[in-house]
């Protein structure tokens, strides 16, 4: 990852690579497009315990039905996707979930995915920073545009190098890789050229929180975030590490916030009570400490040396987020 390659903004037909830079790490309430500004306490900005175990998960081919609770005593039927295990699989359920956005008339939506570790330290997941996060998944992008134009080609144009900002366009189909605030004029403009789907992949921004944040303050905030909060999210996976437990959020179009808890101990994935509206840190971390047997209910003694088991046995075990079917 240390070569430099010379980039243009003239639209090229081969993967953009990036050179190294410092790590560029993110919150997940980077990804909050569409929680209320009560959500608090962001989740920890590196992502710790990501060489995990492998983990037992069943296909995704097919759904799965929860029921679960309204409001009251009044419950509904839902139909739940199960986590995929592969990344391939999760290019799969993200093309159905914009696909389907598309059916019901959204054309601006955003896609995050959880993207597969390279080239991870024993100190650092991604010591690249966010251009190593583009080489990792670009494949994905290209695969996900392939999937939702029904073409075979896609073109490139770097928008930001230092940021691994690149519109990828396939057919009449449109999407920008880790967009940030410093970008939102490129991003109006593509935005307005769009003639079909125009997804936005892994937005770098942070909404809430903040009297000054990334769109600045006032009447200028007001107006990019209204902007950028026309991106609907379409498909949404992301792992994360609250008090010691690793789980997955995961969200596709017209369906619920999912929560699945990586069993340390056992190595499967747990399946935890969906949330309608996107959850708080809080809402996460009181339904992880509700588990039995959970690490995040354990006392501080008991959680630190269930972590240093973890960190110690995760240096000898393959990434809980690259292909388990493999």
């Amino acid at each position: 990852h240390n070569q430099t390659r010379t980039m243009t903004t003239t639209t090229i037909q081969t993967t953009c690579d990036f050179s190294t830079r410092s790590l560029v790490s993110t919150s997940s309430s980077q990804q909050r497009l569409l929680v209320s500004s009560s959500s608090s306490s962001p989740f920890a900005r590196r992502q710790h315990g990501r060489r995990g175990r492998n983990l037992t998960v069943s296909s995704t081919s097919s759904t799965s039905t929860t029921e679960t609770e309204t409001t009251g005593t009044e419950k509904q039927q839902q139909k739940l996707e199960e986590l995929p295990k592969s990344t391939s699989q999760q290019v799969e359920l993200a093309a159905k979930s914009v696909k389907k956005a598309l059916e019901s008339g959204k054309k601006n939506v955003e896609v995050t995915f959880d993207i597969p570790l390279i080239g991870a330290t024993d100190l650092d997941d991604w010591p690249g920073g966010v251009r190593q996060q583009y080489q990792s998944m670009s494949p994905m992008v290209e695969a996900l545009m392939k999937a939702v134009s029904g073409e075979k080609t896609v073109a490139k144009k770097v928008i930001d190098d230092a940021d691994a900002v690149v519109k990828v366009t396939s057919g009449d189909d449109v999407c920008t890789t880790f967009p940030t605030a410093e970008v939102l004029s490129d991003l109006k403009q593509i935005t307005k050229d769009a003639k079909r789907a125009n997804m936005i992949i892994n937005p770098q921004w942070v909404l809430n929180g903040n009297i000054l944040n990334d769109f600045g303050f006032g009447p200028w905030r007001e107006k990019n975030e209204k902007f950028v909060k026309e991106f609907e999210i379409a498909y949404f996976l992301k792992e994360q590490r609250i008090q010691g437990e690793t789980f997955r959020l995961q969200k596709v179009f017209g369906g619920p916030w999912q929560v699945f808890v990586l069993n340390q101990q056992t190595g499967q994935v747990e399946p935890l009570p969906p949330f309608e509206e996107r959850p708080s840190y809080r809402e996460l971390e009181a339904l992880l400490q509700s588990r039995e047997g959970s690490i995040a209910a354990m006392n501080w003694v008991e959680r630190a040396q269930s972590e240093m088991t973890f960190n110690a046995e995760s240096l000898t075990r393959k990434p809980n987020n690259t292909n388990q079917d493999e």
